[in-house]
């Protein structure tokens, strides 16, 4: 996407805390951009709205990723919203909701497990729904993690690898360790922007994007009280190891990619993976054109987006030559 001085709208999710809450702190009050903000209930929305000052270029949703039937009237509101005369056109996709936990356990509402769920099957539906809305040029930017590789020097021991099994399995609530789930889901992340990058037009830049590891944030509130500890309070000392940062500093160059207002080679960002402020390799598991595939028609059949309309690409794999 290249830098515009035009109006336009940027769609972000996951807003209420963390990365998300300093990327929209960096957007307030910006002359050029609506915002277009994401909370899972109408409580945190208006926490939200509070937390920022309700700057006038903002709107808030609830969209409950757990939840097709909320997320399916979060994007019916969203298109309602974008049909405003007074809102911009939608350029700018940020997809920073998610949840670590530590089951695998959980089940949603639609009957699958919780971090599936929240950081696959609703980011997927979201998207497709709004798929035919974009406009040209435009940005989509899943974030990631390291934790995705499996190496020690990417969670500090903290998370472990992630553990592939098929789509199927993977969806259904069972005994087994929500924090490795959550790496797993990471992986997925980047089955599913790789999928994403081979369909969309040239017009539609698909990449993930890796904060580093940014101790003291709210991500390890489920964990034990040791490690909670050790994440709020010995871990920022680290700051300073390469692959560490702050939400802040994150946040900084992840508002800059979904504005276009980046440094970054803009002919190197399709499908690419940003770690903080560059374009590195993501792990050699993350390239598996099988896997993206199954898990991409997955995630459509899950969601019922097979049967839904979207954008001519969406449902047009692309050729495996």
């Amino acid at each position: 996407m290249s830098p515009t001085t035009d109006p336009a709208t940027i769609l972000l999710t996951g807003a209420t805390s963390g990365l998300g809450l300093a990327v929209a702190r960096l957007l307030a009050g910006s002359a050029q951009w609506t915002v277009i903000t994401t909370a899972r209930s109408a409580e945190r929305a208006g926490e939200l709205r509070e937390l920022l000052g309700d700057p006038a270029g903002f709107r808030y949703v609830v969209c409950d990723q757990t939840d097709s039937h909320s997320i399916r009237a979060a994007a019916g509101e969203i298109r309602e919203l974008l049909s405003a005369p007074t809102i911009p056109p939608l350029r700018s996709l940020v997809l920073n909701a998610g949840i670590q936990t530590g089951t695998t356990a959980s089940a949603t509402v639609d009957g699958y497990e919780l971090t599936f769920a929240t950081n696959l099957l609703g980011p997927h539906l979201l998207v497709g729904l709004l798929s035919d809305a974009l406009t040209a040029p435009a940005r989509l930017i899943a974030v990631g993690s390291g934790t995705h590789y499996g190496r020690f020097r990417r969670s500090y021991g903290m998370v472990p690898a992630p553990q592939w099994q098929d789509p199927a399995t993977l969806a259904r609530p069972r005994d087994g360790d929500g924090i490795r789930a959550y790496a797993t889901s990471k992986l997925a992340t980047l089955y599913w922007v790789h999928e994403i990058a081979r369909r969309a037009p040239q017009s539609l830049d698909a990449l993930t994007y890796d904060p580093g590891m940014m101790p003291g944030t709210g991500l390890a509130r489920d964990r034990s009280a040791i490690e909670r500890f050790g994440w709020k309070y010995l871990l920022p000392a680290m700051r300073v190891v390469p692959g560490v940062s702050t939400a802040k500093r994150s946040a900084q160059h992840l508002a800059a990619l979904a504005t276009g207002t980046d440094q970054l080679p803009p002919t190197e960002l399709r499908g690419a993976y940003v770690e903080i402020d560059h374009i590195v390799e993501s792990s050699a598991e993350s390239y598996d054109r099988h896997r993206e595939l199954e898990l991409f028609q997955f995630l459509d059949d899950a969601t019922g987006l097979a049967e839904t309309p979207t954008a001519a690409w969406w449902s047009v794999p692309a050729p495996t030559n």
